[in-house]
This record gives structure tokens, C-alpha cells and sequence, in this order.
């Protein structure tokens, strides 16, 4: 869920020159936003502190999530995530698991989410989450283009959301990280139709970084290459993942054996590999 607050949208693109965006998913800048998330989560009472200062989520695992960062003088200041449906499920099926199943069912799905700006540069809030929110859009338009994107949203955002995603409620508030959340669908082709009928400011500015070829503030620093286990088994340690993960295979064991074979043998090729 979003830990920024929705900005009042009026800037040109031209204010935002000095913020920079990358798509990334090597360790360091995907630590790098754990922190921004961690420090976010704990100020708006989300989440309690942990030792690494790192916030992990199993999803953030889930093959072709994206991180997305943001940059100002050096400095990453905001991030926010493109998680695709996996193995480890969305972080808003905490709340919305029949509504998520549902959207599953009828096809693809993602989410947008874990939108943080940094405590010591929220007088950029609005240019910051514009940009990012941009880059989220960019990629769910681009390679997730027949998904449905899920935002769990605090209710007061609702208005915000549609305005600049086009998007729509799909259930009442329900308790989400300890505060009420509602949870909102759009697709990225959405976002794009609505950005282009430039009727608003937001629309106008959304279209203008939509639209853009290759450009200068956005960079694409993926690599494909796999996470460290041990940072990732530390990490999960700490949030509690392991047992819950240790409590489905002992499930697992008991009620599907065959399935927890083939999972093993899997992760046994995987790692040979």
C-alpha cells in the first residue's frame, strides 16, 4: 500500500528534470528501496522496526517483478513496484484474496504498489510520485499489457487514483498493515487512453511522460541476473517469511506429497542449473 500522501497535481514536465527514474533489479538499488520501503512503513505505523532497516515482502520474488527508483542529486528518493502474479501471491491478497482470485481467473494480473518518498524530500512529493507513477505506467502499458493492475489505496486516495489511472474500486475498505485500505483496478492500455485525452493537468503531464520515446530521465538498468540467496534468506528470517513458508511444506507434506516432490525436484534442477 502507497505511504505517500496523493499529491496536488499541477507541474509541467519541464519541473521535473531533475528527477531521474530507473527500472532495476539488481541487489544493491533493490536494497536500496527495501529502505526507502522499511523507513516509509515504520513512519506511517504499517510496520515495526526491524533490525536490517529492510522491508521485504515474498511477492517481491515473484518472476518479472519491477522495481522502480527514484533519483534527485544521487539520492534515491522515492520507489515504488510493479509486482507480478507468482509463486508468492500479491501483498494485497492480505485483505483482497477473493477479489484478486477473481481478476486471476479471468486473466492476467499485477499490482502497483509500495509507493515511498522519502521523509527528507516530501516538498517534492508531487513531482516525485508523478514520475514514478509515469514509469509504473509506462511498464504495465508495455509489458504488462493484457493484466489487470490491482492498487490497494487508503480511502481518501480513492479520488486521486481515478484521476490519474483511471481507476476503479473493486471492494469496501478493509484492514490492510493495520489501517483501512481500498483496493482499485486499471490496466496500463487504461492509463494510457485516459492520459491522452489531456483534459486535466494530470492528464496533460501523465500523457507527456507516457508518450515519450527513450526518454532522458528514465533508464532501464535491469540485468536479469538472480538475487544473492543469502540476503534473500536473511531477509526473509527476519520478516517471519521462512516459517510461514516451513508451515505450507509441512501442509504440504501431509496432504500432497506429490506435489511437494516435484516442487523439490524443480528447485533441485533450478539449482544444478
Amino acid at each position: 500500500m502507497s505511504t505517500a500522501a496523493a499529491p496536488e497535481v499541477a507541474a509541467s514536465a519541464a519541473a521535473t528534470a531533475e528527477i531521474t527514474v530507473t527500472l532495476a533489479d539488481s541487489v544493491a538499488d533493490i536494497d536500496r528501496a527495501l529502505a526507502v520501503l522499511h523507513d516509509g512503513y515504520v513512519e506511517a505505523g504499517y510496520l515495526t522496526p526491524r533490525p536490517s532497516g529492510r522491508r521485504m515482502h515474498p511477492a517481491y520474488l515473484n518472476p518479472g517483478t519491477v522495481f522502480i527508483l527514484a533519483h534527485m542529486e544521487g539520492d534515491v528518493v522515492g520507489t515504488c513496484a510493479i509486482v507480478a502474479d507468482g509463486p508468492f501471491g500479491l501483498p494485497s491478497d492480505r485483505a483482497f484474496q477473493e477479489e484478486n482470485d477473481a481478476l486471476r481467473a479471468a486473466g492476467g494480473l499485477c499490482e502497483c504498489g509500495s509507493l515511498t518518498v522519502s521523509r527528507r524530500h516530501r516538498r517534492h512529493t508531487r513531482r516525485i510520485v508523478m514520475r514514478m507513477f509515469a514509469t509504473a505506467s509506462r511498464v504495465a502499458r508495455d509489458e504488462f499489457s493484457d493484466a489487470n493492475v490491482v492498487i490497494a489505496v487508503t480511502p481518501e486516495n480513492e479520488r486521486f487514483y481515478r484521476g490519474i489511472a483511471a481507476a476503479e474500486p473493486l471492494a469496501e475498505p478493509r484492514p490492510l498493515y493495520g489501517a483501512p485500505a481500498s483496493l482499485m483496478r486499471t490496466t496500463g492500455r487504461r492509463i494510457a487512453e485516459h492520459s491522452a485525452g489531456r483534459a486535466t493537468p494530470t492528464q496533460r503531464l501523465m500523457d507527456t511522460m507516457m508518450a515519450a520515446r527513450d526518454p532522458e530521465w528514465l533508464l532501464d538498468e535491469r540485468t536479469n541476473e538472480a538475487l544473492p540467496p543469502a540476503w534473500i534468506a536473511s531477509l526473509f528470517e527476519e520478516s517471519g517469511a521462512t516459517d510461514r513458508l516451513l508451515s505450507q511444506l509441512a501442509l504440504l507434506t501431509g496432504r500432497d506429497p506429490a506435489r511437494l516432490a516435484r516442487a523439490v525436484g524443480l528447485a533441485a534442477r533450478s539449482e544444478a542449473a
